[in-house]
């Protein structure tokens, strides 16, 4: 039976490797087949003529002289010759050292009586065997030898005419296919492994090209939506602080406020869109550490309830917040986050339904579930909902329906806190999805409380009177934000640049309170720099805050690595103050602001 090759590239790459083979073992086989052969003449060659044994030994050793000079030459330089070349070389080579095996053996069985001829028909019977497993990864040569070397003695055996001679021809006769069969058999395994082996190195190579192209694609996404991400922060950020303004100033006609009130809530839209990608980038890329610890469940209940109680009376849908007792072990901030997607999954999905949701205790941990009897999701979208922008019957992307990132996020939380995410879901009933949290012990529970009362920071909620030096190098941001923050009744100095910045610190009257900077500057030095350096000026806890629309890694690592608080643009005016606020107080208390830099979900 033929073997089949996929390609003409593995017939050549699996022929080479059985070349290989063969010369990597036959130079030994045939300096021993020689000295064999020597020592049974030696044994056998009294009374036998000089004729019927020695010119075929000596051929014998000159052709294996010829065979070691091939193996050498091959190995030397195996590219001088084709495949095909050599194996063609040791084909010949090893029928003539079967021919001068068979000649001699069958000269000498004439002259000698039957024991001696039943040691020799054993020798050469080994001989053919040793030839035929040592060299199956390369059959052509030891097959030339077998049939050159046992043949002849075989006719000879048959025309001798008496029984046990004829018996043992037939049994040479037989013996020769069944030696060249099986090293066939042998060569077969070999051959298809070889095989094997080929495609698998194929397959890993395709692997690793698939690989490094989806590397590719994932790094020119990731930078493509990081430039795309800051290049749009930037003007929504002054769009969102010029809305801020202009709500106040706006009181002349229903109709303004009605154009305003629209384009507010198509700039929400955006820095929604934005703030979820970013969520996205932030998890895909490992830059969010969880910060895990015991805390009773029913804080996060009671979040959820005061938050989603208004918008589904509104949407005519009777949530049920189930009330719990446990104390659990988790991120609170990250788990509030999924929490709040799948509530609002499940509120979209359900009009005029039910949503509820409830805890059960599972052995060491709490089973936090969100049930709802919306639309529910057929078996084949199961795998599907968790990917980005996947949305099921939105085709037309209704932003009213959600962005399609709900899931995704959640999905990305919770294998980032190492809890269980499941669902049910029946078309037509409704879903359950539910996250699996381990739970906490009640001393756990008292120490992390004594922790969070000693550690918490109460803000001012006045900034009247602070001294804010605000650096940007777009000007339509630093002038929304000059008039921002004077609404709010801070004293504010504006810069382009890093050296500008140290200019106008300079020239100030009083000590600056705080600084908000963003970091991509103008010149030399970033946002980064300037703090430090008027750090220098002002004192090392001079309160600061990062603003900026890059979105990397590298920036989150290096506003980390100098000890500052960083928000992402665009930001909601009110949360911008509530982040000023925490620093100045957290400067006033003597703490660190390290733990306020902006790393969980937002």
């Amino acid at each position: 039976m033929s073997i089949d090759f996929h390609s003409e590239e593995e017939r050549a790459v699996v022929k080479a490797e059985q070349i290989r083979a063969f010369f990597s073992e036959t130079n030994d086989q045939n300096l021993a087949g020689a000295l064999v052969l020597s020592l049974l003449v030696y044994v056998v060659h009294d009374g036998i003529p000089a004729w019927t044994w020695q010119p075929a030994l000596i051929a014998l050793y000159v052709v294996t002289l010829v065979r070691a000079w091939l193996v050498w030459q091959y190995h030397r330089a195996p590219a001088s010759r084709s495949t095909l070349e050599w194996g063609r070389s040791q084909a010949i080579t090893g029928g003539m050292s079967g021919v001068c095996w068979g000649v001699a053996n069958t000269a000498m069985l004439a002259h000698l009586p039957t024991e001696y001829q039943l040691a020799i028909l054993t020798v050469i019977t080994v001989a053919a065997s040793v030839n035929a497993s040592e060299g199956f990864s390369y059959v052509p040569p030891s097959r030339a030898y077998i049939l050159a070397s046992i043949g002849p003695p075989a006719l000879w055996l048959l025309t001798v005419g008496e029984r046990l001679h004829t018996i043992l021809g037939l049994m040479l006769l037989v013996f020769m296919p069944m030696t060249i069969w099986q090293a066939r058999k042998r060569n077969r395994v070999f051959i298809e492994a070889q095989q094997l082996r080929f495609r698998n190195e194929i397959l890993a190579r395709e692997l690793t090209l698939q690989r490094d192209a989806a590397e590719q694609a994932y790094l020119t996404k990731a930078r493509f939506l990081a430039a795309a991400s800051h290049d749009l922060r930037q003007p929504m950020q002054a769009l969102s602080i010029f809305h801020e303004l202009l709500q106040q100033e706006l009181q002349a006609s229903d109709r303004g406020a009605g154009i305003l009130a629209n384009a507010q809530k198509a700039a929400e839209g955006m820095r929604t869109l934005l703030d979820a990608l970013l969520d996205v980038s932030r998890l895909d890329a490992n830059v969010i550490t969880p910060n895990c610890r015991s805390f009773p469940v029913q804080t996060l209940l009671n979040q959820m309830e005061s938050e989603f109680m208004p918008v589904a009376g509104q949407m005519k849908i009777r949530l049920r917040v189930m009330p719990c007792s446990a104390l659990i072990v988790s991120d609170p901030v990250l788990l509030g986050q999924a929490l709040r997607n799948l509530l609002s999954n499940a509120l979209r999905y359900a009009p005029d339904g039910r949503v509820l949701l409830g805890c059960r205790r599972r052995g060491n941990q709490l089973v936090i579930a969100v049930y709802d009897t919306g639309i529910g999701i057929a078996p084949d979208q199961h795998a599907k909902i968790f990917g980005e922008f996947y949305q099921i019957g939105n085709k037309a992307r209704d932003r009213n329906q959600g962005l399609g990132l709900g899931l995704a996020i959640v999905e990305r939380v919770v294998r980032l806190l190492d809890h269980a995410l499941a669902m049910r879901s029946e078309p037509g009933r409704g879903s359950c999805f539910s996250v699996a949290v381990p739970l906490a012990t009640v001393a756990d529970a008292r120490t992390e409380a004594q922790s969070s009362d000693a550690d918490q920071i109460h803000v001012a909620g006045s900034l009247a009177g602070r001294r804010i030096l605000m650096i940007d190098d777009e000007e339509a941001i630093r002038s929304g934000m000059c008039d921002l923050l004077q609404g709010w009744g801070c004293e504010v100095t504006t810069a382009g640049s890093c050296a500008e910045a140290l200019e106008r610190a300079a020239a100030c009257p009083a000590p600056i309170d705080a600084v908000i900077s963003d970091i991509g500057l103008p010149g030399q030095g970033n946002g980064i720099d300037a703090i430090a350096a008027l750090r220098d000026r002002f004192g090392a806890r001079l309160p600061a805050l990062l603003i900026t629309g890059d979105t990397s890694q590298a920036a989150l690592q290096a506003a980390r690595a100098a000890n500052l608080i960083m928000l992402h643009k665009p930001i909601k005016p009110a949360r911008l103050r509530a982040a000023l606020a925490k620093v100045i107080a957290a400067n006033l208390r003597d703490d660190s602001p390290a733990d306020l830099i902006e790393e969980p979900v937002a």
